[in-house]
């Protein structure tokens, strides 16, 4: 048998091997990109539902404007009257009437009774014609965290929507915290700052106005509300993977598998040590617990997969003896592609 000179042999080895290379690398940069889906993205995507507003539930405060219409009492001015510092408005024939810390509704019905002393059946309307009282602070994981004044009205989302709207780390819940009078009723204490004030936390779940199952979710917020954005829990990928990264959790009591991990993190290289995986899981006391896996048999579904929690790092590490190798085949293709074109 005749032999083939090392020279043809080393050119038809490379003429096999680089259209092969080539092929795999097109596979590779063609292959769609898995995104993990925020609720942001959510949110963004979605029409919220905005409830009818109750303008008669609207708590007034110092600062507002009102007009206040007695129908029938023709000659009674229907001009603004400013709630002042002492929480009371000055209004004809009744003189100064509380008005501060008690609904639009409450007002009416107040002013009802004491116009009854002078009409027979009077009907009285209130009418907020200026805003001054609604402070809002707004932070943690929104575009531009900020105390917003509003004006009028106003439900969580729309807030959420005047602070910029949801960063994609957000979380899937909102916290509102809301200062009580000292009597502990509903109402919002004169003065946020006094440590005689008592709070309250309700918690709205962004995942129900999005679908559409609770649209009540959609809270009205009130004067000194603080809204509250936390980050989303989480899940790590790192180590011999293509896209390395954290990956956020879709509710504060769920998981993500290990697969499904790897696909967010567009799967693994080619020097991945697929038997040498690890699990840091996350403990109370701030430590980590180290689990092995063999991510190769889990993608051979030889072994089940492994659900991933709250801060867990899922770990996948390199191989040197499978780098090396590689590096050597690429080495060597350089060397041989130089003889072929340079001789």
């Amino acid at each position: 048998m005749s032999k083939v000179p090392l020279r043809a042999r080393r050119s038809d080895f490379l003429c096999l091997l680089i259209p092969a290379l080539f092929v795999g690398g097109a596979v590779a940069q063609t292959a769609p990109a898995v995104r993990s889906e925020t609720i942001a993205d959510r949110v963004a995507a979605s029409p919220i539902v905005n409830l009818p507003v109750d303008r008669g539930a609207y708590i007034l405060g110092t600062g507002d404007q009102v007009t206040v219409r007695v129908f029938g009492a023709d000659d009674m001015p229907e001009r603004p009257t400013e709630v002042g510092p002492d929480g009371k408005i000055n209004l004809p024939m009744v003189g100064k009437v509380q008005a501060a810390g008690i609904p639009v509704r409450t007002l009416e019905a107040n002013l009802t009774t004491r116009y009854s002393t002078y009409f027979k059946d009077p009907q009285v309307s209130v009418n907020v014609t200026d805003y001054r009282s609604e402070p809002v602070t707004v932070v943690g994981s929104v575009s531009n965290p900020s105390v917003i004044q509003l004006h009028g009205p106003t439900r969580v989302m729309q807030v959420i929507s005047m602070a910029g709207g949801l960063r994609p780390e957000a979380g899937d819940r909102i916290m509102i915290t809301r200062p009580l009078s000292p009597d502990k009723s509903s109402a919002p204490a004169a003065d946020p700052n006094d440590p005689n004030a008592k709070f309250y936390v309700k918690e709205v779940d962004l995942q129900k106005i999005i679908d559409g199952s609770d649209p009540s979710a959609n809270v009205m917020v009130q004067a000194n509300d603080v809204i509250t954005v936390p980050r989303a829990r989480m899940v790590y990928v790192v180590g011999d993977v293509i896209r390395p990264g954290g990956y956020v959790l879709d509710g504060h009591n769920s998981s993500l598998s290990v697969l499904q991990a790897i696909a967010l993190a567009g799967g693994i290289n080619k020097t991945a040590a697929k038997s040498k995986t690890r699990i840091l899981h996350a403990t109370a006391g701030g430590d980590r617990v180290e689990s092995m896996l063999d991510l190769g048999k889990i993608m051979g579904s030889k072994s089940p997969d492994v659900p991933l929690h709250a801060d867990d790092i899922l770990f996948v590490p390199n191989s040197a003896a499978k780098n090396a190798g590689i590096r050597a085949l690429e080495i060597g293709l350089n060397v041989g592609t130089g003889i072929a074109v340079f001789r």
